[in-house]
């Protein structure tokens, strides 16, 4: 958790991972793939239907997937920039719940 976060803001309620792609491991969406897949197989059910926008070639620039368990809702997303982005945001329902957050964690 974020234990420098005020108290009752939204970053108290989440915890977040950010993976970047370096010259010599790029991220791709096989990686982002790869990790939501893992994720799926620790139980983190799908939330709605995955989002992916693709370019005029085809090419998948913004992966984006929301999942939950336990009480918790996760947002995974894969963004093609530069070397590539991983980012995974998980929110405590309940705690996004008592600082009334309403629209939760994607608005």
């Amino acid at each position: 958790m974020n234990e420098d976060a005020e108290a009752g803001s939204l970053r108290s309620c989440s915890i977040g991972f950010k993976g970047i792609g370096t010259e010599t491991t790029t991220v791709d969406v096989a990686r982002y793939d790869a990790v939501v897949r893992e994720l799926r197989e620790r139980d983190w059910q799908p939330a709605q239907e995955p989002e992916r926008r693709k370019d005029k070639s085809g090419v998948i620039y913004v992966a984006h997937e929301l999942l939950k368990q336990r009480g918790w809702t996760m947002v995974a997303e894969y963004m093609d920039q530069g070397d590539g982005v991983i980012t995974l945001m998980a929110y405590d329902d309940a705690c996004m719940k008592k600082i009334h957050a309403n629209a939760g964690p994607v608005g």
